[in-house]
Order: structure tokens, then C-alpha cells, then sequence
């Protein structure tokens, strides 16, 4: 499996609209998300975002068409995404989810209450308004300075959406 950075939301936003992903902050956001993805026979079966604030990320939107799903390709799109994450100075990774929390404690994501947030986080429209309040919020650090081995990393901007979004 090959992960690769995306850099438009054309063939993104289908695919997490069909998993009933939140989509509405993506094309106003001032600072688009870093998405990845893995393809089969060149169509796209799964994705994930990484929001960087700092020394702290959202992971979001992790996407797997439902053909695809039970191959690990979301495992390793998390993991991908958090020696992503940490090569690039951010020491916490947060997230949010309505369905998968059992799935996120098997990768060491620990549920904390929303009062435990930092701004930068309470700050997205994801975690204010697109997530219902009862989403869980799950946080992980991860360790800084390591380098995916699975692929290359792409420099600041190449994974960045470059649709306004």
C-alpha cells in the first residue's frame, strides 16, 4: 500500500461525504488540512486530514470506502499521519469521532473531556460546531522527530489542498 499526499479536494470531498464525514468547513477554511490517501486500481479508497497548530494537531476526516474497509488501510493512515505529525514539531494529536472511539483506544487515543482542548482545537468549526457535542475527544502524543518509513514526506505545502476551501 502506497500513501500518498493529496492536493485537491475534488476527489476528496465525494469520498467523505459518502462516509458521512463533516465536509462544510473544508472550502473556507484559511489554513486547509494536509490530506493522504491510498488508491486502488487508481481511484481513491481512503483518506485522512491532519490540521498542524502548532505543537498540536486535529486528525480528521479518516475515510475508507466501504469496499476497502477490515484491510488496515485506516490503521495505517493514522499512523502514517501521526510520524507526520511528529516530524513536524506537533507533540499532541486530537481527534474527534461519534462511532469509532473503541476503535481509537486500540491505537492508544485515550477519550478526555472537551474542557481539556486547547484553543487552537475548541477553535475549529469541526470541534465547535460540525461535531455534534456528544463526539468523543480523543488525544495521543506522539513522538516528535520521527520520519514515516512507508513514504516520503512532502515538504510544508505539497500535501496541503491547494483548492480554497
Amino acid at each position: 500500500m502506497n500513501i500518498e499526499p493529496l492536493s485537491s479536494l475534488d476527489e476528496v470531498l465525494p469520498l467523505l461525504a459518502g462516509c458521512d464525514l463533516p465536509v462544510a468547513d473544508l472550502s473556507s477554511s484559511p489554513s486547509p488540512p494536509y490530506f493522504f490517501g491510498v488508491r486502488a486500481a487508481g481511484a481513491l479508497v481512503g483518506v485522512v486530514g491532519l490540521e498542524i497548530f502548532q505543537s498540536v494537531g486535529l486528525l480528521r476526516s479518516l475515510a475508507i470506502s466501504p469496499d476497502f474497509r477490515g484491510r488496515g488501510h485506516a490503521r495505517d493512515l493514522v499512523r502514517f499521519v501521526e510520524r507526520f505529525a511528529a516530524a513536524r514539531g506537533v507533540e499532541l494529536i486530537f481527534l474527534l469521532t461519534t462511532t469509532a472511539e473503541a476503535w481509537f483506544t486500540a491505537l492508544a487515543y485515550t477519550a478526555i473531556s472537551r474542557q481539556q482542548a486547547p484553543e487552537s482545537i475548541r477553535a475549529t468549526r469541526q470541534f465547535s460546531t460540525l461535531c455534534p457535542s456528544t463526539s468523543a475527544l480523543m488525544s495521543k502524543t506522539v513522538a516528535t522527530g520521527t520520519v514515516p518509513s512507508s513514504a516520503q514526506l512532502p515538504s510544508a505545502g505539497i500535501a496541503k489542498s491547494n483548492v480554497s476551501r
